[in-house]
Parts: C-alpha cells; sequence; structure tokens
C-alpha cells in the first residue's frame, strides 16, 4: 500500500493502516513538533548539548521566532512512563508537571524520533532517561505489541482529566 498522500513507497504506517513516504512522514513530523510549540506556547530557542533529541529540535526550530524559556527533550517514551509511575507511586498532584509546556517532543514516540533523524542524517543516539521504574517501561512495551497507540493514550488521557 503506497503513501496515502503521494503514493511513494512508505516508510511508517500508523495504526489505523494509512502510509507515509520518507518526504511525507518529515513534513508530518515537523508540522507535529510546531503545532505542540504553538498550541501550547512553548519556548522557542537553541537547546545547548549535542544529543540527538536537542538536535532535532535545533533543526526544526530554526526560523522560528525566539521565545525564551527552558526547552525539555522529552518525548512520548519518557513522558508515558512518567505519568504512569505518578499514577502509581505518587501523589497526583505532581502530574501537573507533566503536561505540555516546554517540551516540543511531547506527542512524539521514539521509534518515530529514529525514523525522522535515519531520514534526515541526523547523527547520534537518544539518550534515554532512566525511567523511574523499569517495571512500568517493561509493561508499557508489553501492552504496545497489541495496541501500538498505548502511549499517546496515556498522554491524552492524562491531558483530558488534567484539564
Amino acid at each position: 500500500m503506497p503513501c496515502k498522500l503521494c503514493k511513494k513507497n512508505p516508510v511508517w504506517k500508523f495504526t489505523n493502516k494509512q502510509q507515509l513516504c520518507e518526504t511525507c512522514f518529515v513534513k508530518y513530523f515537523e508540522i507535529k513538533v510546531k503545532k505542540t510549540i504553538r498550541k501550547y506556547n512553548m519556548p522557542i530557542n537553541k537547546i545547548k548539548g549535542n544529543n540527538l533529541k536537542a538536535s532535532i529540535i535545533n533543526n526544526i526550530m530554526q526560523g522560528l521566532p525566539e521565545r525564551k524559556g527552558k526547552i525539555s527533550e522529552e518525548s512520548l517514551d519518557n513522558i508515558s512512563n512518567s505519568i504512569l509511575y505518578i499514577m502509581m507511586h505518587r501523589d497526583k498532584k505532581e502530574l501537573k508537571k507533566l503536561l505540555p509546556s516546554n517540551q516540543p517532543l511531547y506527542f512524539l514516540s521514539d521509534k518515530e524520533i529514529l525514523l525522522y533523524t535515519k531520514i534526515k542524517k541526523i547523527k547520534g543516539k537518544i539518550e534515554k532517561k532512566k525511567s523511574e521504574d523499569k517495571e512500568i517501561d517493561d509493561f508499557i512495551k508489553h501492552i504496545e505489541q497489541k495496541n501500538p497507540d498505548i502511549r499517546q493514550n496515556i498522554a491524552r488521557a492524562m491531558l483530558k482529566t488534567s484539564v
């Protein structure tokens, strides 16, 4: 099944069976980051560091008007793990710290990030934050086998209950 937009060979398949080629995936990824920044009024400035996520954020933010503030490199994988950890082990009020405020990669999985970097030829490795609880990460990975959107579902459910 070809790319839903331009009919080229796909590199990314969504759970709804729609697929994107390299060019369309890059556009999707960059629009998703910029939409997240705009929707949540996130800071726009250069991140110090040369890890993979910082390189991606700096690359996408080029040309955007600067808005001061600290930017987090956390992605959907980090955030979904933290949400479940807090739900299970801490005061639920701490979930407010995980609302999108300074994380441009909030709604993007590490798999999407790695594909983007491969297509754009951005060198480096994803520096995984130590999961507060390896069992939670393993649990989510197990559920992902049957429900690939579980991380999105966790983040969106938290957003719906926090608003």
